[in-house]
């Protein structure tokens, strides 16, 4: 018995021991290298560098967020793929993990990521396809969307942006009915808002879908002709960087308190943007969301879960310590000491995450443009340039950049962007 216990205050100190090394690891130096503007010395450090079995599916995420935003599409690719994969081995709940984390913390076990970050893997892919021009692909990832969506779409409904871009991969396959589908879900569910309403209603007259596409016409703002043998620029911008997981604490008694992980609440404007073609003010829609918002929801959705293994936790560390006392004196005292050093809330997250994204489709005629964003970001405000944008009739032209407050310096990567700058996308 006593042998028992003394293996189960080996796995806590253990525990701590895991704690005082989570800040320390390779994953915390790719991200610096990646905020400091150093992609590729980011992804080296993911792929040559030792990362903990725990951490490998936040390694998979981080390799392909800073792939995707350096331009190397095809990477990111094969990362996200290998994360996805990495969640499906995941599912199959390891009972030793379990049985650890019940007498030490969750940093034990193998982060298996929120809903909302399982559901962003296939929105970055989606755009990854796009700008690869493999639309066929993208609706794949489309559909993998959508089953992440009808699982927890309780939790993830203030996503608009990904709703947005599976029915867009949609259309672009040539697959109009399915992306009607979506387009009515955003209508019904968000208020399907202008940033997507052009579009929506587009289709539906295309289809014929007329009492839709009447109800998607009263949200366009601008201009819109089904017929409009202009192309399009849609610009996947991504601004600033997630707020991180933070421990909250409750306390059950004077000596005895669980930890828990939440994202703060701090308020956040949302950016603005305008956009200006060869010197002048271009209409374009725009469709924005915070990361956060959907990342606090998914993370609630998990609350009751977390609660009732905190309290089992609780339990079973108080039990041992009573145990231990009863059995040696000193070594009951140590482990209450220790109780309450591993009593730390599993603050492990997807941090390379932006904390905006949006959807910026810019209507153009057919020819060479050079574009200007001009994007504010709270106090900060951003000129970016996109240069030389090769526009077909009706088709579609797909950039992606991000910029702002927190985001790494890969655009501009001599100068940190001031609080009024000048980048040049390549």
């Amino acid at each position: 018995m006593l042998s028992r216990l003394r293996h189960r205050a080996a796995l806590l100190c253990a525990a701590i021991v895991l704690q005082g090394c989570a800040t320390n690891s390779s994953l915390y130096d790719a991200r610096n290298q990646f905020f400091s503007g150093q992609p590729q010395a980011a992804l080296t450090t993911l792929e040559t560098e030792s990362i903990s079995g725990r951490d490998r599916l936040l390694a998979h995420l981080d390799r392909g967020l800073i792939a995707h935003t350096a331009g190397d599409y095809e990477q990111s690719v094969l990362a996200f793929r290998a994360a996805t994969d990495m969640l499906a081995r995941l599912d199959f709940i390891s009972v030793r993990e379990q049985s650890a984390s019940l007498v030490t913390n969750d940093w034990v076990s193998t982060y298996k990521g929120e809903y909302s970050e399982r559901l962003w893997i296939h929105t970055f892919q989606m755009m990854n396809f796009l700008l690869l021009n493999r639309p066929d692909s993208a609706a794949v990832e489309a559909r993998q969307a959508l089953q992440v969506l009808d699982k927890h779409g309780d939790h993830l409904r203030k996503d608009v942006y990904t709703r947005a871009l599976i029915a867009m991969s949609f259309e672009a396959a040539g697959k109009p009915d399915s992306a009607h589908i979506e387009y009515k879900k955003l209508f019904q569910e968000a208020r399907l808002n202008s940033g997507v309403a052009r579009r929506a209603w587009q289709n539906a007259k295309r289809l014929g879908r007329e009492q839709d596409a009447n109800d998607f016409k009263d949200l366009i703002s601008g201009k819109a002709r089904v017929g409009d043998r202009k192309g399009e620029l849609v610009v996947f911008l991504q601004t600033g960087s997630i707020p991180h997981k933070t421990p909250g604490e409750i306390y059950i008694d004077a000596s005895t308190y669980a930890s828990f992980p939440i994202y703060p609440v701090i308020p956040r404007p949302n950016i603005k943007l305008a956009v200006n073609k060869d010197g002048e003010n271009h209409h374009a829609d725009v469709l924005t969301l915070q990361t956060v918002d959907v990342s606090r929801a998914a993370l609630a959705a998990r609350g009751k879960s977390i609660a009732t293994k905190q309290i089992l936790r609780v339990a079973a560390k108080k039990g041992i310590a009573h145990a231990l006392a009863r059995e040696d004196e000193l070594l009951g005292a140590l482990f209450s000491v220790a109780f309450l050093a591993s009593e730390v809330a599993d603050t492990r997250s997807w941090e390379t995450l932006p904390a905006h994204v949006t959807l910026v489709q810019i209507p153009l005629s057919e020819g060479n443009h050079s574009v200007e964003l001009q994007v504010r970001e709270d106090s900060n405000f951003y000129n970016v340039v996109i240069p030389n944008v090769e526009i077909d009739s009706r088709r579609t032209t797909y950039r992606s950049l991000r910029i702002g407050s927190g985001a790494p310096r890969l655009v501009n990567p001599n100068n940190l962007p001031s609080a009024s700058s000048t980048l040049r996308t390549p």
